[in-house]
């Protein structure tokens, strides 16, 4: 079944429900074709809107879902409406009990030194059957150290979260020595959520659409990427 795509300056996002998007990545966990799932907000489609290798690195993936209000604000400024959000820690949680479901096993990568094994440890609490196959933290000189250790754990699914673009870069540079992983996506702050080190939203001010203002109350020094973010808006107003 073809997706529906919508270009927004230059990126080719999916617009999709959660549930289909876990569908193919349980077809993927399944022995079909490996998928590789990015989750641009509006601070990358800016940046992609500027420069062209972001863009190339964002539309290497096999599926651009719609992380925030933002996307979907400017996607109705251009006059190309996209229906569904995907919040990237949502498409996350869904995938955790997809792989607890499965049988399937997970690698967690990122989060400051002790983050991951936090996240993990909370994760199992939840999930009494979930494979965790490997953690480490995202701060790492040695690249090629990390990813044999990823190939030594042999994870179905790889959940990396270092924060934009340095999570993309690393598994647009890496994605072929991670063949034998079956799903990869970027989570950004995922781990900090479930590691208890951060709290997300409540779902009402998520229902809403103001998780972005949740997130600048209880970190001022993100107001900076906010601000540098609102570009993409006024552009697609303009167009």
């Amino acid at each position: 079944m073809l997706q529906k795509k919508v270009n927004l300056f230059g990126l080719e996002i999916n617009d999709i429900s959660k549930g289909r998007v876990l569908e193919l990545a349980n077809l993927s966990l399944k022995g079909g074709d490996k998928r590789i799932f990015f989750t641009p907000n509006l601070e990358m489609l800016e940046k992609a809107r500027k420069n062209h290798e972001t863009r190339r690195i964002l539309n290497s993936a096999h599926l651009l879902l719609p992380d925030g209000a933002g996307v979907l604000l400017a996607s109705r400024f251009l006059g190309t409406p996209i229906e569904n959000k995907v919040a990237g820690i949502d498409f996350g949680e869904g995938l955790i009990a997809l792989a607890e479901r499965e049988g399937a096993s997970i690698f967690l990568l990122g989060g400051a030194n002790g983050v991951a094994k936090r996240a993990a440890k909370n994760l199992l609490k939840k999930h009494k059957n979930l494979k965790i196959s490997g953690i480490h933290n995202g701060y790492f000189e040695n690249e090629d150290e990390i990813i044999q250790k990823i190939q030594r754990a042999d994870p179905d699914i790889l959940i990396v979260c270092m924060g934009f673009p340095k999570q993309e870069k690393f598994v647009f540079k890496y994605k072929k020595e991670l063949s034998n992983v079956k799903v990869i996506t970027c989570l950004g702050g995922a781990l900090d959520v479930w590691s208890g080190r951060k709290m997300r939203a409540p779902s009402v001010v998520r229902k809403i659409h103001l998780e972005w203002f949740w997130r600048i109350a209880g970190e001022p020094r993100r107001i900076g990427r906010f601000i540098s973010s609102l570009p993409a808006l006024f552009y697609a107003m303009r167009n």
